[in-house]
């Protein structure tokens, strides 16, 4: 008996029946609505083809006599359709014969049913066949999961600034069957530096940049008639085989050339469109590496009769991928040996010269820097083919790799970030790398992040690395987190914190920063610091806030342990985690604080963000006046023992008077603290004339 189709899968099985003979055709619909099968029907070969295209049915149980296009003729277009590559196929004859059987099995048929048969052998064959399909299935998510993380790995071994070339998975699977060699010229594309570009992104965002990308790098390489595409994590190879057809113009070295120039066209294109896109991420410029190698190619076919699957081997293959992952170094865009230049002809403008020794090789390659072509060559060349609309097969396959791919590198940054929560730092452990930087040690730790000392191996600076845990409340954390660097991304100015590098996952982050060994201005707290002193530091401070109020921001959160001290004596601003821009909307909801949340210090906290009133640039200049306060008394202005009581003092209390020989600042301080925020300096140039003015009286 057979098993219910609902134990078997939690998806429908679509099958599509196709038989001339009307009571046939009825038969078996009988036979077979069941609960979990849809049933669709078709009268002759043709109409059953155009069924099947447009519905991908799991399942396709079809005649063999038939008029327009018969059983075997409908068995090899689909068969010879990438679309429909799991469809299961279980032809109908009456004709019994070995021989007409042996011609379905080598077309590629999965079962044969003799006419007449009954109901339960029909139920029997469907029932095999659903379950070989399942496993068909079973078998490409497996190969799929496999490949995932052999790119997880590979990107993982980025990151820690090893070489991606495993990415490239080169060598054909097991039992594949070769093909006669060609000659051809293999291109390799990647796109440089893929990691820093992605971990800025989410893995939604990697996902559609790379499908779109793919698109429209595979229209040069058809064009021009390249073949065997395989799209390998975020680069694309494609073989160009040497053809003997005069019809033919120009060599398969030089159509491989002119789609290489295509794809840097592109790509600059498609670069231009994404940091317009992401303007506020601070991507890297997206460029490409290619390379180009000529020689022979074996064309291998897994073990499989219904596989259409073929997969380009040899040296050639491993060659062109080594000049790609090169050309970064070269600093070259094309990278293309002497040999495909030779068979390119004399038509293509190039650039340097150099040998490399490529692994596995005797001797070094010599290699030429490609950068352009004559003009009429390309218009021969771009006459030989037209890609024309992709099918939706090819797109979809594009979309489904490049998830894999986002999801890799994605998912290669994670394990990087997490692994650091677990590290001892002992003598032991090899050192941990992550995008050009090599952690040192913990330097701190807190409830959502951890701080580590690292350095900077290009130059040897010493660094800081924040890593955040975005925990359940990633969407929000996350948000902030590119907020803080695209704010910073903007700014150059010596009292404000340098971000040098940025990336997140899912549920990790980071930031690399300056280091600043002398602390943060807390350590100034509580000791004698002179007039002259805290007048040069409010000075700067109010500098560093002049630059992001200009930008429409404000901090919010200005207290000590956010002004951070160079080694000489200089502050710098940082921590714009919950900085807020004022003019980023008409609705005036954007400058309010949330009823109900406490941004920023309860001690430095102004008396709008206590009740919740409009938050303005003089919001901060009444934090540095607190600041400044503590700075000149060694205690804050405002104390006690509860938050709500330290917040209704924030709220309602007069400035404090400062220690008597502190007086001649008093009233820069209580300006800089009035509780009505009009009161308060309107500009930066105001405070800066008033500390100039208390300056110059001092002795």
């Amino acid at each position: 008996m057979m098993t219910h189709p609902k134990q078997l899968a939690s998806n429908i099985i679509t099958v599509l029946v196709v038989d001339d003979d009307e009571v046939v055709r009825n038969s078996i619909i009988r036979c077979l609505t069941l609960e979990g099968i849809h049933l669709v029907s078709a009268a002759n070969g043709r109409l059953g083809l155009e069924m099947a295209m447009q519905i991908k049915p799991d399942v396709v149980i079809s005649d063999v006599n038939m008029p327009e296009m018969d059983g075997f003729e409908l068995l090899e277009a689909i068969r010879n359709d990438t679309g429909l590559a799991s469809t299961q196929v279980m032809l109908l004859t009456t004709r019994g014969t070995r021989d007409s059987m042996r011609l379905g099995m080598t077309l590629g048929a999965d079962d044969y049913l003799v006419k007449p048969f009954t109901d339960v052998e029909l139920l029997n064959a469907l029932e095999g066949l659903i379950k070989k399909n399942f496993r068909i299935q079973g078998a490409i998510a497996a190969a799929q999961t496999a490949q995932e993380e052999r790119l997880r790995r590979a990107y993982s071994d980025s990151l820690g600034g090893g070489n991606s070339f495993g990415k490239f998975e080169l060598a054909p699977p097991v039992g594949a069957v070769a093909e006669p060699v060609i000659q051809a010229t293999v291109l390799f594309s990647g796109i440089l530096d893929f990691t820093s570009l992605a971990e800025k992104l989410t893995t939604a965002e990697v996902a559609e940049l790379l499908s779109e990308y793919f698109e429209r790098i595979h229209e040069p390489v058809r064009r021009n008639g390249g073949q065997y595409l395989r799209q390998l994590g975020d680069g694309l190879m494609a073989v160009f085989p040497d053809s003997a057809d005069e019809a033919v113009p120009v060599p398969a070295a030089g159509r491989a050339v002119a789609a290489a120039l295509g794809i840097v066209l592109a790509t600059n294109v498609f670069r231009w469109q994404l940091e317009r896109r992401f303007a506020d991420r601070g991507l890297p410029p997206m460029t490409v590496g290619i390379g180009l190698h000529a020689g022979e190619v074996a064309i291998c076919r897994p073990d499989s009769l219904q596989s259409k699957e073929v997969i380009p081997t040899g040296d050639a293959i491993n060659t062109a991928a080594r000049l790609q992952s090169a050309s970064k170094q070269l600093g070259w865009l094309i990278v293309a040996s002497s040999t495909v230049l030779q068979q390119a002809g004399p038509n293509v403008q190039t650039g340097a010269a150099t040998s490399l020794q490529i692994q596995d090789k005797s001797t070094d390659v010599k290699v030429i820097e490609v950068r352009g072509m004559d003009t009429s060559m390309e218009e021969t060349i771009n006459t030989t083919g037209s890609l024309g609309a992709q099918t939706n097969e090819v797109q979809t396959a594009l979309k489904r790799n490049s998830e894999m791919v986002a999801r890799a590198v994605k998912g290669a940054l994670e394990s990087k970030l997490a692994a650091l929560k677990h590290l001892s730092f002992a003598g032991a452990e090899a050192p941990l790398r992550l995008a050009g930087y090599r952690i040192l040690r913990r330097i701190g730790t807190g409830g959502m992040s951890d701080v580590y000392l690292a350095v900077h191996e290009p130059d040897d600076t010493p660094t800081v690395l924040k890593v955040l845990n975005t925990g359940s409340q990633s969407a929000a954390r996350m948000a902030r987190f590119i907020q803080e660097y695209t704010l910073l991304s903007k700014i150059d100015h010596p009292n404000i914190v340098k971000i040098f590098k940025q990336g997140f996952s899912d549920t990790h982050a980071y930031t690399a920063m300056e280091y600043f060994e002398r602390g943060n201005l807390r350590s100034r707290m509580g000791g004698a610091v002179d007039q002259r002193s805290v007048i040069a530091l409010v000075s700067q401070i109010a500098g560093a806030l002049s630059v992001i109020h200009d930008l429409g921001v404000v901090h919010r959160d200005l207290k000590p342990e956010n002004l951070l001290l160079r080694s000489d004596g200089s502050v710098v601003l940082t921590d714009f985690g919950i900085a807020k821009s004022i003019f980023q909307s008409d609705s005036p909801d954007l400058a309010l604080t949330r009823h109900g949340d406490l941004i920023g210090t309860p001690s430095y906290m102004s008396p709008e963000q206590v009740s919740g009133q409009r938050i303005t640039p003089q919001t901060d200049f009444y934090s540095l006046g607190v600041v400044m306060f503590e700075l000149l008394s060694g205690q804050r202005p405002f104390q006690a023992d509860t938050l709500v009581s330290t917040l209704a003092l924030q709220a309602h209390e007069p400035t404090p008077m400062l220690p008597k020989e502190h007086a001649v600042l008093q009233p820069v301080v209580d300006k800089l603290m009035a509780k009505n925020p009009s009161l308060r300096y309107a500009r930066e140039q105001d405070l800066q004339r008033d500390l100039a003015l208390v300056r110059q009286s001092l002795p």
